[in-house]
């Protein structure tokens, strides 16, 4: 498993690597080509179809955790059952979330979309709806990946497909536009979906679909445990994909392009910290069918959660404004001013994220969801009323107000309700690691205003250094001594002279 999981990290973080250098090479390009306008419609387009993304999660996690079960219990018979009945199940439901964007492509109004944009994107979400619902099978490999730890070959795939599509955004997008966009999405998936189920087949050559297999039972039993980790997925879509929406209304496409530079950026972070710390769930998944307490691997979890989150947002936040001056000019230096609150809500997860992977191996679940919409619906009451007063800035605190009440506080009172752990400890924790994360970023904007950055070559020195200092820095202090002399020997023990 330690193999595993290294190869895994190093794998997906290489697939973030890869698309944030392909999405910093191609934003001011699309921008440019596109406009302003047309951009904001793509991204408001992509947003959309997030909406109806939810399901995926909740069967997902459903067919990993059974998948995982049935490996440690030597039962072939019972993985083939388990993705028959998935094929048949993530169809459905697939269709289903095809149907309602064919709805909505009729109706573009509904997303706050001025008349002159409604053609464009009646067709371009009539186009995707296709892809969302390939996407909706695929979902019973991705399981099926994460159930055999081979998220390795999954995040390779996935870097292939990054690839492919932007080259071909780059090559249709200034005869096309936004459909040339919409054709490379759709060719990129048809590719690499085909690669994807073939390494399926390599890693489980007796892994087929037939109707025979599908059982009534085995829906059952991934719909008891889906519906709770469903709702929890469709309010964390609605947290994490709303403000775009509200953007729209409240202030017009344009603040949606401002918005999703420093949205993208984040998101790109948020993918490398996910690259080390999301890695966990499946280990957490076996060692929990296995009998193994739990204890020392959240602990160990949430400690890699503090320490990656601090290493990778720190830095975004104290250079971003100098990166978007140089990445796509002062026009949207702006929105440099919203990172440190989108930060610190991406900061939250970093509790909710090991609480999470805990409270799902051992089934204690159905309360996650109530939490999620509870902070969902909280984020989008305070945005609505902050936007017209604040703008931007109002938006990006009320996405962090929620994210704490929701993924810190509530997610700690449900750990305490299902393990008996005291939360005020790890409160605690939390408060200390936002304090150093505030102070370092104050102090690391402070160290760069004294410093001309004009050039690439400079950010890309002072940001070597800065990160440095700063992983050395977080090394001592959010790492105990165990969990630091554990890391050091794995990494030694896999050193190519020592296999």
């Amino acid at each position: 498993m330690k193999k595993q999981l290294i190869t895994s990290s190093i794998s997906r973080f290489i697939e973030i690597a890869i698309g944030a250098i392909l999405s910093i090479i191609l934003t001011p390009y699309l921008i440019h080509n596109m406009g302003s306008m047309n951009y904001g419609l793509w991204i408001l387009i992509l947003s959309t179809l997030g909406w109806f993304s939810f399901l995926d999660l909740g069967f997902s996690y459903s067919i990993q955790r059974s998948i995982v079960l049935a490996i440690e219990q030597s039962s072939e018979g019972k993985i083939n059952r388990i993705f028959s009945t998935a094929v048949l199940l993530f169809s459905g439901i697939g269709s289903v979330a095809a149907a309602c964007i064919i709805v909505l492509s009729l109706f573009p109004e509904l997303l706050g979309i001025e008349k002159n944009n409604h053609e464009t994107t009646t067709i371009a979400l009539l186009i995707l709806s296709l892809k969302v619902f390939w996407d909706y099978i695929m979902h019973c490999f991705k399981g099926f990946y994460n159930a055999y730890m081979r998220l390795d070959i999954d995040a390779n795939i996935s870097s292939l497909n990054t690839i492919i599509k932007a080259i071909l955004i780059y090559i249709y997008i200034i005869d096309f536009n936004i459909y040339g966009a919409v054709l490379a999405t759709m060719v990129s998936d048809i590719i690499t979906h085909t690669i994807k189920i073939y390494y399926a087949k390599k890693i489980y050559a007796n892994l087929k679909f037939t109707p025979r297999s599908v059982k009534l039972a085995e829906f059952k039993e991934l719909f008891s445990y889906s519906k709770h980790v469903i709702a929890s997925s469709f309010a964390q879509s609605l947290n994490g994909r709303v403000d775009p929406i509200i953007i729209t209304h409240a202030l017009g496409l344009n603040m949606v392009t401002m918005y999703s530079v420093i949205a993208r950026l984040i998101v790109q972070i948020e993918g490398f910290v996910n690259a080390v710390a999301g890695v966990f769930h499946p280990i957490v998944t076996r060692l929990f069918a296995r009998n193994i307490s739990l204890d020392k691997i959240f602990n160990q979890t949430i400690s890699i959660n503090y320490f990656t989150a601090i290493l990778f947002y720190c830095p975004l936040v104290v250079f971003s404004e100098n990166f978007i001056r140089l990445w796509i000019g002062d026009e949207f230096v702006a929105a440099a001013d919203l990172a440190l609150a989108l930060c610190i809500a991406n900061l939250c997860k970093t509790v909710s994220r090991p609480v999470s992977s805990v409270l799902l191996a051992q089934a204690n679940h159905k309360l996650i969801s109530v939490v999620n919409l509870s902070g969902a619906v909280l984020n989008i009451i305070m945005s609505i009323i902050s936007a017209s007063i604040w703008g931007l800035q109002g938006i990006a605190i009320s996405t962090a107000l929620g994210f704490f009440i929701s993924d810190v506080v509530l997610h700690l009172v449900l750990y305490k309700r299902y393990t008996n752990h005291e939360i005020l400890p790890l409160l605690m924790k939390f408060f200390s690691i936002f304090i150093l994360f505030i102070l370092m970023t104050l102090l690391g904007k402070y160290i760069i205003s004294q410093i001309a950055i004009t050039t690439w070559l400079t950010l890309i020195g002072v940001g070597f250094c800065f990160q440095i200092a700063l992983l050395m820095l977080l090394w001592p202090v959010t790492l105990h001594k165990d969990l630091r002399s554990s890391v050091i020997k794995f990494c030694l023990s896999n050193l190519p002279n020592n296999r």
